[in-house]
């Protein structure tokens, strides 16, 4: 019977099933697969499930598959621990690699063992919309996110996984839908983040993507600050960070936690 080797691994709680297409390693790319590896009770268990092929040296494929078994551009989190993931298991020799996406190719430096920072994609000019009686900003970061900002204490309060649902799946979304990140800034220097993800259909405890667009929004209309502090739901802190000129977005980097919790081999039926 065949099998897959793989790393249980989280990004700031972002869990994900981590394999590589080498080594003889059979890595099975089906919605059905997936869907049995990420199921919580019957499988692994994860936010998503993440396949990595080697090219050259130092650049590598990166695959992203949502725990729904649909495919996205890239996970920015994912992106953190497919670096740690090729680090410890020698799939390159530096402490920087590439990744080739479907948002496009993105850099990825190990800063420290279970620290890696990372090129995130550029946001798209924000939409301003107003949904569930909300202002919302639309943007992509690879994947589409909807940023929405509240009041200070009001993020605690926040019914996620409701009002998250019903923006994700509002009529002016149609036909794809949007991640959506409802956000506050306790102080200039801070954004407090949770997220709704779309092919999750729930939030979760990060998403890399969100953070890099809520960073961009801050940027753009809360002051121009090159660096700011996120701490996701979860409790975890990151980094973002934001070249820009003449006030135009040049670079998002995003730095923060990449885990592994366990490495395992399951039968493949």
């Amino acid at each position: 019977m065949k099998s897959m080797t793989f790393l249980k691994m989280n990004g700031a709680g972002n869990d994900f099933v981590v394999a590589a297409e080498c080594d003889g390693n059979t890595v099975p790319h089906s919605a059905q697969a997936i869907r049995s590896f990420c199921d919580r009770r019957r499988g692994i268990g994860a936010d998503g499930f993440i396949v990595l092929k080697p090219l050259t040296e130092n650049k590598l494929k990166m695959e992203y598959f949502n725990a729904d078994g649909s495919p996205a551009e890239m996970c920015g989190n994912g992106l953190r621990c497919a670096m740690e993931f090729a680090s410890e298991l020698g799939l390159v020799s530096a402490d920087r690699a590439v990744f080739q996406t479907g948002a496009g190719e993105l850099e990825a430096w190990r800063l420290a063992p279970g620290r890696i920072r990372t090129g995130m994609p550029l946001a798209t000019p924000f939409q301003t919309l107003t949904l569930c009686g909300y202002t919302c900003y639309l943007t992509s970061t690879g994947v589409p996110h909807v940023v929405v900002p509240l009041q200070k204490n009001e993020l605690d309060e926040m019914e996620v996984d409701v009002l998250g649902r019903a923006i994700r799946f509002a009529e002016e979304l149609a036909p794809g839908g949007a991640n959506v990140d409802f956000m506050e800034m306790p102080d200039a220097d801070t954004i407090r983040i949770r997220t709704y993800e779309r092919g999750v259909e729930a939030e979760t405890l990060a998403c890399g993507t969100g953070i890099a667009a809520a960073g961009a929004y801050a940027y753009l209309f809360r002051g121009a600050k090159k660096s700011r502090r996120v701490i996701c739901a979860g409790g975890d802190v990151l980094t973002v960070e934001i070249n820009a000129e003449d006030g135009e977005l040049k670079e998002i980097f995003l730095s923060g936690p990449a885990e592994i919790a366990f490495s395992g081999k399951i039968d493949l039926k």
